[in-house]
């Protein structure tokens, strides 16, 4: 067992939204990337999506789960984020396409809180913002959030 679950909550978490048929036209990634790709809607684990950010993957917090229990309850906060970018200027579409990315997102945690990890563990959306900027290549929206998870190491 390891000293944090906040390895293998990314762990399980990057597979599950990958293998969403909702998410199927959203290039999901494991923290940030560098890349070339031309995709214009995508999903980052581990990352908030904002390339002049601090670039925080998560923040956990431990205590005793009891007196001579030798086990912790972890409180982790693990930050990821949704962009969309789209040619035009439109921001209506951009704006729904990024919360429906969103919903996609909630259904996977809320099919199964656990990600598969043994009692006591609940994983959840638990917070959220959006930002929506006209870029040179067309309007952006960036939806950093948070998946709070809950568990015992």
């Amino acid at each position: 067992m390891g000293t944090s679950r906040v390895p293998d909550l990314i762990d399980a978490l990057v597979p599950r939204l990958a293998a969403s048929s909702d998410l199927a036209d959203v290039k999901v990634v494991d923290g940030p990337l560098v890349t070339d790709s031309a995709a214009l809607e995508w999903l980052f684990v581990g990352y908030d999506g904002d390339n002049e950010g601090d670039f925080i993957a998560a923040t956990a917090q431990q205590e005793w789960a009891g007196l001579g229990a030798k086990k912790k309850n972890e409180d982790i906060t693990l930050t990821c984020a949704i962009v969309v970018e789209r040619g035009s200027t439109e921001v209506r579409s951009c704006r729904s396409r990024t919360y429906e990315i969103f919903a996609a997102v909630e259904n996977v945690l809320r099919a199964d809180p656990s990600l598969g990890f043994s009692t006591p563990t609940v994983c959840a959306v638990t917070e959220h913002t959006f930002h929506q900027a006209q870029t040179p290549e067309g309007i952006q929206g960036r939806l950093p959030f948070t998946v709070t998870c809950t568990t015992r190491i």
